[in-house]
């Protein structure tokens, strides 16, 4: 089970504090708000509702966000290096090409996610999930996914070399192309129809045996 977000009721409402570096946004309602291009180290966010906020090509090494809800926002080309997410969900969001490198997330949630090309390397997942996500090309190169679910997503050409997959469900998701080995693989939880495509990702070839006797 998934823990959700701690918000308070109602959501306060009001300016929130310019972001800058290690700023602390606390119950705080951001809607409409433009950070693109955003240069900040440290920033927290916890107990915050974001609503169509603008991130894009944002550079925020060591972003915390805890207990909060990211809606239909924009953070295409961003870069998140050691980021921090407990009990947070990425709703709807757009994450093309986003960089969220030896990050850590916990209780977290992406769901109706666009996040082709999405680099999760050597980020570390508990207790976390991808519903109905496009990550096709994405890596998860190193990552530790050990108990994740992918939920009806779109995996295609998607890497996970090196990867952690003890439990990680894939039964409901694409995953023609996808670029992993046969160590990474065991563990990982597949349906009855992936086998042939799992088996195919792997190199190895099945061919029907043919007697002799069956030769005109």
């Amino acid at each position: 089970m998934i823990h959700p977000p701690r918000l308070p009721k109602p959501m306060p409402t009001g300016e929130p504090e310019a972001l800058a570096d290690h700023v602390h946004i606390y119950q705080s309602t951001l809607t409409g708000l433009d950070y693109s291009s955003l240069l900040a180290a440290g920033v927290i966010l916890e107990q915050v509702r974001a609503r169509k906020v603008q991130f894009l090509r944002s550079k925020m090494p060591g972003f915390r966000a805890v207990d909060s809800i990211l809606e239909t926002s924009e953070f295409s080309g961003a870069d998140w290096e050691k980021a921090f997410f407990r009990r947070v969900i990425f709703q709807g969001c757009r994450l093309l090409g986003t960089q969220m490198l030896d990050g850590i997330f916990e209780d977290v949630e992406f769901i109706n996610c666009q996040a082709e090309g999405l680099l999760l390397v050597g980020t570390k997942f508990k207790n976390s999930r991808f519903s109905k996500c496009k990550l096709s090309k994405s890596s998860f190169d190193g990552a530790d996914l050990n108990g994740m679910t992918f939920d009806d997503c779109d995996l295609q050409g998607a890497n996970f070399h090196e990867a952690k997959l003890k439990g990680t469900d894939f039964r409901t998701s694409e995953i023609g192309g996808l670029q992993v080995g046969v160590m990474e693989m065991q563990g990982a939880i597949i349906a009855p129809h992936q086998v042939m495509q799992v088996v195919g990702l792997l190199g190895v070839k099945v061919k029907d045996i043919v007697h002799p006797e069956d030769i005109e």
